[in-house]
C-alpha cells in the first residue's frame, strides 16, 4: 500500500462523532481564553467590539467548517486532518508546507495551554508563585504521559473533564447573571482600550486586531476533532456534524459570558483581573468549581493537542515530501498511534516552557497567542 495512504485502518481507533470530534473540538474552544482572557477583552473592545471579534472569528472558522465539510464528504478521508484534505486537493507537495504550519501551530497550543493552566493555578493559589515553572513542567510531562498511552485514554479522560467544565460553566454564567446591572453594561457598550504595560511611556495602546490575536485561539478548536480523522469511524459524517455542533454550542456560551461579564462588572476589573473576578463572584460561592473548570478546560485542550499535532506530522512525513520527516512516519502496530511525532511535540513543549520562564503575568501566554492566531489564520486561509 502507498505510504501516503497508509492508515492501518485494521487496527487503528474507532471513534465515533461524540468522543472523536465534537468532545475534543468543545473542550478545546471552551478552555484558556474564556476563563482568563473573555473578561480582558471585554474590558478592552467593549461590549460591543468583544461581539464584533466572536462573529469575525465564528464567521471564519464557520467558513473553514464547510470547506473542510465539502472535502470530507466527497474524499475518502483518512489520518493528517486538515492537512490531508488540504494536500489531496491543492497537491502533496502545497499541502506539506501548510501541513509543516499546522503541526507547529497545533504544538504550539500544546505550551499555550499549559502556561494558561499555571497561571490559573497561581492566581488561584498565590502561594504556589515560586513554583509557576515546575508546575507547567508537571502538567507537560503528565499529559504527554496520556497521550503517549493512546488516543483511547486520552478521550475517555477528555469525558470526565466534560462533567467538570459544564459544571463550572453553569456557576460561571450563574455567578456572572446574578450581578448584572443594566448602568454597567450601558457603561462598557463602547471600547475603552488601555495603555500597553511595555509601551506606557510612549502612550501606546491595545487595539482591536491586538485584541483579536490574543482572542482567536479561543475559536482553533474546531481542527481538534478534524485532526482525529485517522482514528474516525466515519470521518465523512462524523467530522461535519461534531465540528459545527462544537461551533455552535461554544458560540452561544461565549456570546452569553461576553454579555453578561460586560453587565455584571467594572471596565477596570474586566482588565486587570479577569479570572478573579469570575472566581470570586461564582454562583453559590462554589469559587473552587470555577478554578477546577479553567484547570480542566485548559489540560484538555493541551491534551487534545498533544492528540492532534503529531497526527498531522505522520501524515506529511508519509507524502514524502521532505526526507528528513520520514522518520516520523511510522506508527504503532495497535493502533497507528504517532509516537516519535508525538517525542517530538514534548521537546517543542518543553524548549517553550524554557523559554516562558517563570513568567506567570501572562506575557507569554498573550505573545504565543498571537503566534498560534497567524500560523491558525494562516491554515484557515487556505483550506
Amino acid at each position: 500500500m502507498d505510504p501516503r495512504e497508509s492508515s492501518k485502518e485494521s487496527g487503528g481507533n474507532r471513534l465515533g462523532t461524540f468522543g472523536g470530534v465534537f468532545t475534543p473540538s468543545v473542550l478545546t474552544i471552551l478552555g484558556v481564553i474564556m476563563f482568563l482572557r473573555a473578561g480582558f477583552v471585554v474590558g478592552e473592545a467593549g461590549i460591543l467590539g468583544a461581539v464584533g471579534i466572536l462573529i469575525l472569528a465564528k464567521v471564519i472558522t464557520v467558513f473553514t467548517t464547510l470547506s473542510v465539510s465539502a472535502i470530507s464528504t466527497n474524499t475518502q478521508v483518512r489520518g493528517g486532518g486538515a492537512y490531508f484534505m488540504i494536500s489531496r486537493v491543492l497537491g502533496a507537495e502545497f499541502g506539506g508546507a501548510i501541513g509543516l504550519a499546522l503541526f507547529f501551530a497545533q504544538a504550539l497550543s500544546v505550551p499555550f495551554y499549559i502556561l494558561g493552566f499555571t497561571e490559573a493555578v497561581v492566581r488561584t493559589f498565590p502561594h504556589l508563585q515560586p513554583h509557576f515553572q515546575t508546575i507547567s513542567f508537571s502538567a507537560a510531562i503528565l499529559l504527554f504521559t496520556v497521550a503517549y498511552v493512546g488516543a483511547n485514554w486520552a478521550i475517555r479522560a477528555q469525558y470526565v473533564i466534560m462533567v467538570v467544565l459544564v459544571g463550572a460553566i453553569v456557576i460561571t454564567l450563574g455567578g456572572v447573571a446574578s450581578h448584572f446591572s443594566s448602568e454597567t453594561f450601558q457603561t462598557n457598550l463602547q471600547p475603552g482600550y488601555s495603555l500597553l504595560e511595555a509601551t506606557k511611556p510612549e502612550g501606546g495602546s491595545y487595539s482591536f486586531w491586538m485584541i483579536f490575536a490574543i482572542y482567536f485561539p479561543a475559536v482553533t478548536g474546531i481542527l481538534a476533532g478534524v485532526n482525529m480523522s485517522g482514528d474516525l469511524k466515519d470521518p465523512a459524517k462524523s467530522i461535519p456534524l461534531g465540528t459545527f455542533l462544537a461551533i455552535g454550542v461554544s458560540f452561544l456560551v461565549y456570546l452569553a459570558l461576553i454579555l453578561l461579564m460586560g453587565g455584571a462588572f467594572t471596565r477596570e476589573a474586566l482588565i486587570n483581573t479577569p479570572y478573579e473576578v469570575l472566581q470570586k463572584n461564582a454562583w453559590g460561592g462554589f469559587g473552587l468549581m470555577v478554578a477546577a473548570g479553567v484547570f480542566a478546560a485548559s489540560l484538555s485542550s493541551a491534551l487534545g493537542s498533544y492528540l492532534g499535532a503529531p497526527r498531522i506530522l505522520q501524515a506529511v512525513a508519509r507524502d514524502r515530501i521532505l526526507n528528513p520527516l520520514r522518520f516520523f512516519a511510522q506508527g504503532t502496530p495497535e493502533g497507528d498511534e504517532p509516537r516519535r511525532a508525538l517525542e517530538l511535540t514534548g521537546i517543542t513543549t518543553a524548549a517553550v516552557l524554557l523559554w516562558a520562564g517563570d513568567e506567570s503575568s501572562g506575557g507569554a501566554l498573550n505573545a504565543i497567542a498571537a503566534v498560534i492566531t497567524m500560523f491558525f489564520l494562516y491554515t484557515y486561509g487556505m483550506t
